[in-house]
């Protein structure tokens, strides 16, 4: 959400002004010692550039400053927007200054800078600026604080003023067209189910963006508020079938890109099954849950945009292959099992277990060779890809059939 903060000043002098002030000083201290005058006549220029450059930055006006970004959920590719308004407050007319934002979050973007020219604005007026964000990685982006930087033209002193403070920016994975896995019934394990049990009874699934026609009463105003936009519950029928996908984010497992790759499968999956309406459960290895939702994370995509990889060091038991196999293990019985990884060894004979308790089990191995072979038997299927694309065409061939090709009207 957007915020109003009041500027706080700090003044730095930057390596010119140190250059400068040590040499105005070796300067002014060999002139009198040798007796030189023009040592020491320089030495007092240089003092004298350094006190005008105070005079400069010093006087400085009263801003404040509200920001928005928008959207602030945006896929890779798309670029959001900041908009920042900044009012003068004082009596002065500010002079030209950088606003300068800090970006951090994305792998790529650690430390990054965005600097963009603000002219003068006169005593009481406002000046309003929208500049782009670019959305070239996933990743839950922190911006800010917003700072002024003023230099004087010799670019001896620098006035910074924060403007304003920090705000997030969610950046999800690129989703592919997939076509949604077939979940088929829930199998039933302990006989046949009596009218009692068989009677639809909806849960506590998501949050999720509200949407026109939701149920006013479903509204969670705890998360409303801290985001500043209409966040519902959403419930899904206990007895439906669900779609569970488990992600493995281990480094042992996962090379970076491969890692990247993965989670723009799941992304699309997910995607695919929330289209036509299946249940979607989610899990990933090592996933901080409260950190995302105090962060104002509320939705799967949400989840896989602040995912990051784990370590496999042994230090950690849920951190490792035990661990992967204790998310297995919670999946909500029923519907099907799609494990995404990479190549692990063993692992393939583990899940055959798995089939007794879902309809269908499919393993996508991700970061393996283009021309890795798909296994399939009944209710089970292992698919080998070398890229997020190349597991989407793999996908939509073989473990949901041929895609219908539409005529043309």
């Amino acid at each position: 959400m957007a915020r109003t903060v009041r500027s706080s000043r700090r003044l730095r002098m930057t390596r010119s002004g140190v250059a400068v002030t040590v040499g105005s000083a070796a300067l002014v201290g060999s002139g009198l010692g040798l007796g030189w005058p023009t040592l020491t006549g320089l030495g007092v220029a240089g003092f004298t550039a350094l006190a005008a450059a105070l005079g400069f930055v010093a006087a400085s006006p009263r801003l404040s400053a509200r920001r928005d970004v928008t959207p602030d959920r945006t896929p890779v590719g798309e670029p959001a927007w900041s908009r920042l308004e900044i009012v003068n407050r004082g009596r002065l007319a500010s002079a030209s200054f950088d606003a300068v934002d800090e970006l951090a979050g994305q792998p790529h973007d650690d430390g990054r800078r965005l600097a963009v020219p603000v002219t003068p604005i006169p005593p009481g007026e406002r000046r309003e600026l929208r500049y782009p964000i670019e959305a070239s990685h996933r990743g839950l982006v922190t911006l800010g604080p917003l700072r002024s930087d003023r230099r004087d033209p010799l670019g001896l002193l620098a006035r910074s003023a924060t403007l304003a403070g920090t705000t997030r920016l969610w950046i999800h994975p690129r989703i592919h067209q997939v076509r949604p896995l077939p979940v088929g019934m829930v199998p039933d394990f302990e006989g046949r189910l009596d009218d009692q049990v068989q009677r639809r009874s909806l849960a506590f699934s998501s949050l999720r963006e509200y949407q026109p026609g939701d149920d006013p009463r479903h509204i969670h105003w705890r998360t409303t508020a801290r985001t500043g936009s209409l966040v519902v519950h959403e419930h899904v029928d206990t007895h439906e079938p669900t779609v569970s996908i488990v992600l493995d984010t281990r480094t042992s497992s996962l090379e970076p890109e491969a890692f990247e790759d993965a989670v723009e499968v799941v992304a699309s999956i997910v995607a695919a099954s929330s289209r036509v309406g299946h249940a979607v459960s989610f899990e990933a290895l090592g996933e901080d849950k409260a950190a995302v939702s105090q962060a104002g994370g509320y939705s799967v995509l949400d989840r896989l945009a602040a995912l990051r990889q784990v370590r496999d060091d042994g230090s950690r038991d849920d951190h490792g292959l035990l661990g992967l196999l204790q998310l297995i293990e919670r999946a909500p019985p029923g519907g099907s099992l799609v494990v995404v990884t990479g190549d692990e060894p063993g692992l393939l004979t583990r899940l055959a277990t798995q089939r007794r308790r879902f309809g269908r089990v499919v393993l996508v191995v991700v970061g393996g060779s283009d021309a890795g072979p798909l296994t399939r038997r009944p209710g089970f299927a292992v698919l080998r890809a070398a890229c997020a694309a190349d597991a989407v065409r793999k996908w939509n061939q073989f473990v949901c059939g041929p895609v219908a090709t539409l005529p043309r009207r």
